[in-house]
């Protein structure tokens, strides 16, 4: 496998142009559903963390409520620095221990002779938008998440659970990008160092578990972008293209983890294909 060092990156982005739009897209989506803010579930990873810092500055601080959800396999280090985050940000962190939750939700299905190991990891993620909602539905607040377009590309989230959300802000934004952003707008230097990491289980990276660096994806998935073809992709990365492959088969796969509900056609107009409401509220309403 092709090592970090030598694949080439993808081209840098002006963030300021960048945190500029990112900030007018949460202002305006919260403007246009009538809510009063956001709310944001914080994981000390370096994703929530530029999204929180950007909707702050968007709406201000008293109109973004993070959350952070505690449980067995939380650090430490992530969760101070939540509070530094949180501190430098004026912030009223809402936190809760779920551990609980969890067990007792584990317990009551009683499978776990017959359940695969990601159908236990997928439960704490859909738990942990339960809590976001409700928060959400009591304040009038829209569901921010913090998916980046590296992991939503390859499907590297959990449907219905930290891809069940209102707003992406970051959606269209690579991982290797996320770490110019974090250090345009002066990030603690702790969250861009870190790996990153889901924290589903203890030890877990997000680089072991997808197979190569975010370097490698973001270079291929950027060349699948502007149509290049593998081999173009092979020649201008150094990257295998038996890793090429692999990320057009994670692509492939996950599809269905990008795309709502499919609607079985049937009337003239249907919901979701061809009778579809603008976001933007027209003149007349």
């Amino acid at each position: 496998m092709t090592s970090k060092s030598q694949t080439r990156s993808i081209p840098p982005i002006d963030c300021a142009n960048t945190s500029e739009l990112i900030q007018e897209f949460i202002k305006t989506r919260v403007t246009e559903a009538r809510v009063n803010g956001v709310v944001i579930g914080l994981s000390g990873g370096i994703d929530s963390a530029v999204v929180v810092t950007l909707a702050v500055k968007s709406i201000g601080s008293k109109n973004v409520t993070p959350i952070f959800l505690r449980n067995k396999n939380s650090l430490e280090s992530d969760i101070e620095d939540i509070h530094t985050l949180c501190k430098k940000l004026k912030l009223d962190l809402i936190q809760y221990d779920i551990q609980n939750v969890i067990d007792e939700f584990s317990n009551s299905i009683n499978q776990t002779e017959e359940s695969s190991e990601l159908a236990w990891m997928n439960i704490k993620p859909r738990i942990l938008q339960t809590y976001l909602y409700f928060h959400a539905n009591k304040k009038n607040y829209l569901v921010c998440g913090a998916g980046n377009k590296s992991e939503l590309m390859i499907g590297y989230f959990t449907k219905f659970g930290d891809g069940g959300v209102d707003i992406l802000p970051i959606g269209d934004v690579y991982k290797t990008h996320i770490f110019q952003l974090a250090e345009y707008l002066k990030l603690p230097k702790s969250f861009i160092q870190k790996a990153p990491s889901a924290g589903l289980t203890k030890g877990q990276t997000d680089e072991a578990e997808i197979g190569m660096s975010y370097t490698q994806l973001d270079s291929v998935l950027y060349g699948l972008e502007v149509f290049q073809t593998e081999k173009e992709i092979a020649e201008l990365t150094l990257i295998s293209p038996e890793l090429i492959k692999k990320v057009r088969t994670m692509i492939y796969k996950s599809e269905h983890k990008r795309r709502g509900p499919i609607v079985f056609k049937l009337g003239v107009r249907t919901p979701s294909i061809d009778w579809r409401v603008p976001l933007t509220k027209p003149k007349h309403f």
